[in-house]
């Protein structure tokens, strides 16, 4: 009996442990990374979605952008649409003017563009209705700077910029078009 003991003890112990101190354990926090479409990540969906200008969402961080507004999901019909950043794989989407440019006239953009040059560019692509493959992904961005360690020993005024918060950002990967 005493022999099966202290490795007994040694497992439980072992599991309380790893209970309280494993890896899925976020203390003072109640953030949870989750999928926006409802299907895990990585996992390639059908989507129906309309190109959007991001200057009309009237964010800074957004002029410039070509976002996707997803409508449906495997073909049932989202309950709100709603706007999400993308990646394309498929060298069929632009997400920026220059890009946009390119697609369009089969060469590199030389210099800016005037606001008239791109409402004309936009004329094919906004407001567009595609149907894709795409799954979805994302990223920690922004500075953690809220350690014990960041707080006490380093010169926080240097860390000090603008910047979005440490947060994870979820967006899309087109991997293919299938049809307008």
């Amino acid at each position: 009996m005493k022999k099966y003991f202290l490795p007994a003890l040694f497992v439980i112990f072992a599991l309380i442990s790893n209970l309280y101190f494993g890896q899925n354990r976020i203390p003072n926090s109640s953030s949870v990374i989750k999928e926006n479409l409802d299907y895990p990540f990585g996992t390639l969906v059908k989507l129906k979605v309309e190109i959007v200008d991001g200057t009309d969402l009237k964010l800074k961080a957004m002029e410039g952008r070509y976002l996707i507004k997803i409508k449906e999901v495997n073909d049932i019909p989202a309950d709100k649409p709603f706007i999400m950043e993308f990646v394309d794989d498929s060298g069929e989407f632009p997400t920026e003017h220059f890009s946009l440019y390119k697609k369009l006239y089969k060469i590199e953009a030389e210099h800016d563009f005037s606001l008239d040059d791109i409402k004309k560019m936009q004329k094919y692509y906004v407001g567009r209705t595609f149907i894709v493959l795409a799954y979805e992904t994302g990223k920690f961005v922004g500075t953690p700077n809220e350690s014990d360690y960041v707080r006490k020993k380093v010169n926080l005024p240097r860390l000090m910029r603008q910047d979005v918060s440490f947060q994870f950002k979820n967006y899309l990967v087109i991997d293919s078009k299938l049809k307008d």
